[in-house]
């Protein structure tokens, strides 16, 4: 079933708000009138950091229009939803039958009718005038993606079994500095949840292009199209806002495993624009001895023990809490994990043939 959207409390349909939007921190009307903006965020399984989110854009006035798209989660997400839009007739509630990340975004973007579309990702908590933020990019160009700042909320005193968000954290952080080393990342490396792109531009390169439709590496792949599109990336830290992520251990492994698959089936899609990625590059960037332990999971017996080990070392120093033990191990694991996915993507069709799924 395609996304049905579902009507404020009155069935109307949400009213525009004014061009010129005042800044959202110093209420300053802008020199010019600004885009306006359409918030998409797609939403499974997260009811109850939703509110937070979905409120969080509401607050800005920038915020002309908020679609959430509900990716048939049963969790009582839609009725939280159409509680709010009751409130504000900005927020457009809209349910499809699951379809993924990639189906759901795509949804509220063809669902869209301001100037500038901002993707937001439902753990990720805007801070004050992100809408406005993007808005003011646009207003100097049009022929950009525009990247915020999502820093992943650590605490202080990191949970026992938080590892995942650690190594979260500082992935992200790294893709970060790339993003300012060299501007070109920003596309060709896109760490969505936090990217806006003026909406007239994604008729021609839409969210969803199918190959990565289930992954994690369906932003990647966006990004890359927009690049090949002639679009340009801009990253700006001050347009922020804060990814509450969570992982237990099973799920962060999951993650690694798609994440291999994903890069994999991206460099080869890509591959004009990409090197060759397979197995090695996994741990390319680790010393010598752990790429050579790394390197015995090939053989099936070999594989078993090191992730059983590993396994069992990440969850005593877990229970025991030592970060400094269950960190690097959990980092091994993944890497373990992201091999696995490699794995099964050169077994698999190449995305994007009549054969891939």
């Amino acid at each position: 079933m395609s996304a049905a959207e579902v009507p404020d409390a009155r069935g109307a349909v949400p009213d525009a708000v004014p061009d010129a939007v005042p800044d959202a921190v110093t209420g300053t009307p802008p020199a010019a009138p600004l885009p306006t903006v359409t918030a998409v965020v797609p939403t499974y399984k997260r009811r109850d950091g939703l509110e937070a989110a979905v409120r969080a854009l509401l607050g800005d006035p920038g915020t002309t229009e908020l679609v959430v798209v509900v990716d048939g989660s049963p969790d009582g997400s839609l009725e939280l939803l159409q509680g709010i839009a009751a409130e504000d007739p900005r927020l457009r509630p809209v349910w499809q039958e699951n379809a993924g990340g990639a189906a759901a975004r795509q949804a509220g973007i063809d669902l869209a009718t301001g100037d500038v579309v901002l993707l937001v990702d439902d753990d990720v908590v805007a801070a004050p005038g992100l809408s406005s933020g993007h808005a003011r990019h646009h207003a100097l160009a049009d022929d950009l993606v525009v990247l915020g700042y999502m820093p992943t909320r650590v605490p202080v005193d990191l949970v026992r079994g938080g590892f995942a968000t650690r190594v979260y954290a500082e992935e992200y952080e790294g893709t970060c500095r790339a993003y300012e080393r060299d501007p070109d990342q920003v596309l060709l490396r896109l760490w969505g949840g936090n990217v806006s792109v003026r909406r007239d531009r994604l008729a021609g390169v839409p969210y969803d292009s199918g190959p990565f439709s289930r992954t994690n590496h369906s932003d990647r792949d966006w990004g890359i199209r927009l690049r090949k599109a002639g679009l340009r990336g801009v990253f700006d830290r001050s347009l922020l806002a804060s990814h509450e992520h969570s992982r237990p251990l099973p799920a962060f492994l999951r993650d690694a495993r798609a994440q291999g698959a994903g890069r994999y089936g991206v460099h080869v899609l890509h591959a004009d624009v990409l090197p060759p990625f397979g197995l090695d590059d996994t741990v390319a960037d680790l010393p010598a001895p752990l790429r050579g332990v790394l390197g015995l999971d090939r053989y099936r017996v070999a594989r078993a023990g090191l992730v059983g080990g590993l396994q069992a070392v990440t969850r005593t120093a877990s229970r025991a809490g030592v970060s400094r033990v269950e960190v690097p191990a959990a980092k091994l694991l993944r890497r373990l994990a992201m091999r696995d996915g490699v794995r099964q993507a050169m077994a698999a069709p190449p995305p994007g043939s009549a054969g891939s799924a």
